[in-house]
């Protein structure tokens, strides 16, 4: 950009001309002109004043609204034209707005097209294709990231065995086609994209997390998933039928037991209305077998965020009818195990994760909320409470209190 005058430069600071010139950028982003054309601004007599110091006093006496004429003849006078003289001011190009969105618009059609072929190409149904380009989980058309992220579909879609009744493993598949053996994990874009795409194609409900929904639409493309990686911590968990997972809990009474997704596929029942405790960390199921052994109330224990044999576990014990008492530490980590189960068993009440039990730890007032409001509104103050002092409350230190709780349960169960 060229060095102006330092006259114009005074002059375009002014009142009267800082207006003109922004109508001007106004005009350039819709696509009109710059050199040609009348404004019509509602200028006080002090800013015609400014602007006729370029334009000249016949303007200014005329009344008249300003050409745009008359600007670009006394700019010219400088070498300058008036989109010249307003980009060197701006030190940037004035840029027409609306050929530039009809470029864009114009370049994500044409990525949408490339997408939609790749992916057809490869075999996806076209109705399919168009259907999951919609998604918005995928990236914006028009910088190339969507028919790059269609290509590396198509590449894995061509190795999926379908309905051919052959399998491959979902690690293995994953190793093959991107040389990363979790590169197809539900963590990976390329996972999700891929299993929506799937179950679009069978189907299937969008899958929303790595759980049932998400292994359902790779079984379908005869893809297995790990189901012994993903597992949860049980304690005297009444599980009835012809899964693993009840003969394990039936076989183990009063021991924790992990039971992995793998355990858990298949047949299952529990008895409606049972009273569930969950918990984030081990240490309380384990001296919840040690003090009560096969009188302890059922324990789900997630040992930190929910997995998805977790929370799978716990979907299926809320859709039986069963309720649920849920807690974690108080901190970050925390809150998110309670919302992930909260999302899961809608039904469930919180444990002692009030802020009555997090006040009294910190020796502040009781905050009158506790017995209020929905468990939404309790976890919200009881956040709220734990932001503005940021003190964990772990649950180890209320170990004695949640014994007592899951020795009151039983007790009431008994009687």
């Amino acid at each position: 950009m060229r060095e102006l005058p330092p006259g114009l430069v005074e002059w375009a600071q002014m009142s009267g001309p800082a207006s003109v010139l922004e109508a001007i950028r106004a005009r350039a982003r819709q696509g009109f002109r710059t050199e040609s054309g009348t404004l019509r601004l509602p200028l006080t007599r002090q800013q015609r004043r400014e602007i006729a110091r370029l334009v000249g006093t016949a303007w200014d006496v005329s009344g008249r609204p300003l050409r745009l004429e008359y600007l670009s003849a006394a700019l010219a006078e400088h070498d300058l034209t008036v989109r010249g003289f307003v980009e060197a001011l701006d030190g940037k190009p004035l840029i027409d707005q609306r050929r530039k969105r009809a470029a864009e618009q114009a370049a994500a059609a044409d990525e949408r097209s490339e997408a939609r072929s790749l992916l057809t190409a490869a075999g996806v149904p076209e109705a399919c294709a168009v259907a999951w380009l919609t998604d918005t989980g995928l990236p914006r058309p028009g910088s190339g990231a969507l028919a790059s992220l269609a290509e590396q579909v198509a590449q894995v879609w061509r190795q999926l065995p379908g309905a051919t009744g052959s399998s491959v493993r979902l690690g293995g598949l994953a190793a093959s086609t991107q040389r990363d053996a979790h590169g197809l994990d539900y963590g990976e874009p390329l996972g999700r994209v891929l299993a929506r795409l799937i179950a679009l194609a069978y189907g299937l409900p969008r899958p929303r997390r790595a759980g049932r929904e998400w292994r359902r639409a790779w079984a379908a493309a005869g893809v297995r998933c790990d189901d012994v990686s993903s597992r949860v911590l049980v304690l005297d968990l009444p599980l009835d039928g012809p899964a693993p997972a009840a003969r394990l809990c039936a076989a183990t009474p009063g021991e924790p037991v992990w039971l992995s997704l793998r355990a858990l596929d298949g047949e299952w029942s529990a008895p409606t209305g049972t009273q569930v405790f969950v918990c984030e960390n081990p240490t309380i199921v384990e001296a919840a077998a040690d003090e009560l052994g096969s009188c302890c109330p059922p324990v789900v224990c997630t040992d930190g965020i929910p997995t998805t044999a977790a929370l799978d576990l716990l979907a299926g014990l809320s859709a039986k009818g069963l309720s649920m008492n849920v807690r974690a530490d108080v901190d970050d980590a925390g809150l998110v195990v309670v919302e992930q189960v909260l999302a899961v068993a809608s039904e469930a009440t919180l444990w002692r994760y009030d802020t009555a039990t997090y006040a009294a730890h910190l020796g502040l007032p009781d905050q009158g909320t506790s017995a209020d409001g929905d468990t939404g509104s309790q976890l919200a103050w009881l956040r709220d409470l734990y932001r503005r002092h940021g003190t964990p409350l772990h649950e180890e230190i209320l170990l004695n209190q949640l014994l007592q709780d899951l020795t009151a349960s039983q007790s009431l169960t008994s009687s």
